[in-house]
């Protein structure tokens, strides 16, 4: 990696986990040059404005999330399963980025500048993923395989039911007492439990 690579890739970890820590309107991109290790200018001469930071931050994560989700649209598996492919990778993403559907909840409901920066860059992702589930379910639908289902209601249904998993855990966690293996085990058999209530919802009944 490059000096030049390598002191933005510094900057922007340390950004996301001041913004993570502290949410939009209280990271200080003093602070943030302090974790990356470099000097607030260094950081003004790669991002100029605190907002152009985060809406760096926030299209990386869109677009890691989009990459893990391009490997399951295959039109020639059964749609069924291309279903349980997505809901599993947008699962794993998720249990990858915990802290993620609490700080975008939080940020969207409190910050104007959060909902001008990023739900352009929300709105953009969704549409394409929209279109391409469009596709895959029409002719699902036509061939017999699945119920017809509006997609942003099959949408919907994963990702809130996914994201929820990671909201909820926490609580679930402090009032039952578990430990860490506890939350472990409820994380995977949530993965399996959404993907088993999507599956029944599509499918045909007999």
């Amino acid at each position: 990696m490059r000096k030049g690579d390598n002191t933005e890739h510094l900057i922007l970890k340390a950004a996301e986990e001041e913004f993570m820590d502290k949410g939009f309107v209280l990271a200080k991109t003093t602070d943030i040059a302090r974790r990356a290790g470099v000097t607030h200018a260094m950081l003004h001469y790669y991002f100029r404005t605190k907002e152009k930071l985060f809406e760096q931050v926030f299209r990386e994560k869109v677009t890691l999330l989009a990459r893990s989700l391009v490997p399951t649209f295959d039109g020639e598996k059964p749609f069924l399963q291309w279903v349980a492919d997505f809901t599993g990778a947008h699962f794993d993403f998720v249990a990858a980025h915990p802290q993620l559907p609490s700080f975008v909840l939080h940020e969207i409901s409190q910050n104007e500048c959060w909902r001008n920066i990023c739900l352009p860059v929300m709105r953009d992702a969704l549409q394409a993923t929209v279109r391409s589930v469009e596709s895959l379910l029409s002719r699902a639908v036509e061939r017999g395989e699945v119920t017809p289902v509006r997609v942003e209601n099959l949408l919907y249904s994963i990702i809130s039911m996914n994201i929820m998993t990671f909201v909820i855990a926490p609580v679930m966690k402090a009032v039952y007492g578990w430990t860490e293996e506890d939350l472990r085990l409820f994380v995977r058999q949530r993965r399996k439990e959404n993907i088993e209530m999507i599956i029944r919802r599509l499918k045909k009944q007999a």
